[in-house]
């Protein structure tokens, strides 16, 4: 019998996860294109957390690596 509360669970979380890892990389895009001040700092480290959490995701997923 399927889980569907746990399918529902898995589905919400990966959806959220992607829209969050495209907002980081828009947000990187849109910060690293200005080179004053703050801002370009800022956007490398959206790029660098949205790797992170891509690295995090590819964990997750092998599981040779736990």
């Amino acid at each position: 019998m399927i889980d569907w509360f746990s399918f529902f669970v898995v589905f919400a979380v990966s959806i959220v996860a992607a829209c969050g890892v495209v907002f980081l990389f828009s947000l990187g895009l849109r910060l690293a294109s200005v080179r004053t001040g703050w801002r370009r700092p800022a956007g490398i480290g959206c790029f660098v957390l949205c790797g992170l959490l891509i690295l995090y995701g590819v964990y997750l997923i092998i599981p040779s690596l736990h």
